[in-house]
C-alpha cells in the first residue's frame, strides 16, 4: 500500500494536469515491457513516422506541408520521412483532386494494420500496469478518463480541420 499523500489541494490548472499526466506515463513506461517499441523497431519506425501514421489513420489524407507543420519539422525532413513510409508501403501518395500540383498522403492497409498492432500491444502493456491499482480507484479513474477522452475527441487538432464538402481535410500550404 502506498504512503498516504500529503493533504494538498488539486487545482486542475493545465500545468498541474500536465505534470500529473507526465508522472502517470512515467510510472506506466517504467513498469511496462516495451513490446510496442520492439514492434516499432522491427518495422524500422521512428516516433515522427508513427505520429504521421496516426494522423493519417485518424484524420484522413494530408499534405506533406500539413504533416510538417504538425510535427514541427521542415518540409524537406518531412518529405524524407514520408519517402521512407512510402517505400515501406505504409503510406501512398496521390494527386490532390482539387490541385494537381499538390500530393495527398493516405495510410495503406499495411500501415493501418501496423498502427493497430502497436496500439493493441501498448494497450496490453498499460493494462498490465493498471491492473495493479485498487479496483475502486480504477473505476473512478475510468469514469473520469472516459469523460476526458470524449472532450478531447471533440476538440480540433491544431493545424487541421475537419473534412469539408469536397473531402479536403487540411489547410494546404503552397
Amino acid at each position: 500500500m502506498p504512503a498516504p499523500r500529503p493533504n494538498r489541494s488539486v487545482t486542475g490548472q493545465p500545468a498541474e494536469l500536465s505534470a500529473l499526466v507526465s508522472q502517470l506515463l512515467s510510472h506506466v513506461h517504467r513498469r511496462s515491457a516495451g513490446y510496442s517499441l520492439a514492434i516499432m523497431t522491427e518495422a524500422g519506425l521512428t516516433m515522427p513516422q508513427l505520429v504521421t501514421l496516426h494522423m493519417l489513420a485518424h484524420a484522413g489524407g494530408r499534405s506533406v506541408g500539413t504533416i510538417a507543420g504538425c510535427l514541427r519539422l521542415s518540409p524537406p525532413a518531412t518529405s524524407h520521412l514520408v519517402d521512407r513510409l512510402v517505400r515501406a508501403r505504409l503510406v501512398v501518395r496521390s494527386e490532390d483532386p482539387e490541385d494537381r500540383r499538390q500530393k495527398r498522403l493516405a495510410i495503406t492497409e499495411a500501415g493501418r494494420g501496423l498502427v493497430e498492432r502497436i496500439n493493441s500491444e501498448r494497450s496490453r502493456e498499460v493494462s498490465v500496469v493498471l491492473a495493479r491499482l485498487n479496483p475502486a480507484l480504477r473505476r473512478q479513474f475510468a469514469e473520469v478518463l472516459e469523460r476526458v477522452v470524449e472532450e478531447l475527441a471533440s476538440l480540433p487538432v491544431p493545424g487541421m480541420r475537419a473534412p469539408g464538402p469536397a473531402g479536403r481535410s487540411d489547410k494546404e500550404s503552397s
